[in-house]
């Protein structure tokens, strides 16, 4: 029964040295696998350029001082001088009897329109405000007088 016992104590310390053996061998690591996709993910953090700052971006779209729409005219500060270039631009229209007033036939539709703004420089650096009623562009169709 000794020897057994001795027998088996061989065995398992020859087991044991086997498993040192094999975790002190080099082990061959390797390496980071492309993925399959071929396609490239950048890290790089973007950043907008440095030339102006994000307040002057906004500067530089609107100090003009002109209004987009309607509702920017009657909001700003110079709103009196808008309506009056809106009121002389309709005496205007209605002087030169650019456009009757009639009932809409059935079946048509009205075109939209809508008010541009323009602030111009004259002799001696005065301003003018010019408004002007447009018609939206992709509503109008080409009309041949026969």
């Amino acid at each position: 029964m000794l020897d057994e016992i001795t027998e088996k104590m061989k065995v398992l310390e020859n087991h044991n040295d086997q498993q040192l053996e094999q975790q002190q061998q080099p082990q061959h690591k390797q390496a980071p696998k492309t993925p399959e996709s071929g396609v490239r993910i950048s890290i790089r953090i973007s950043r907008p350029p440095e030339r102006y700052s994000p307040s002057l971006y906004y500067v530089l779209l609107t100090d003009f001082g002109e209004p987009e729409c309607y509702e920017e005219a009657v909001l700003v500060e110079t709103r009196k001088k808008w309506e009056q270039a809106m009121k002389e631009e309709m005496d205007s229209l209605a002087r030169n009897q650019t456009w009757d007033l009639v009932k809409l036939p059935t079946g048509k539709t009205t075109l939209q329109n809508k008010w541009a703004y323009k602030l111009k420089e004259e002799d001696g650096g005065r301003k003018r405000y010019k408004a002007r009623l447009v018609v939206n562009g992709f509503a109008q169709e080409k009309w041949y007088r026969l």
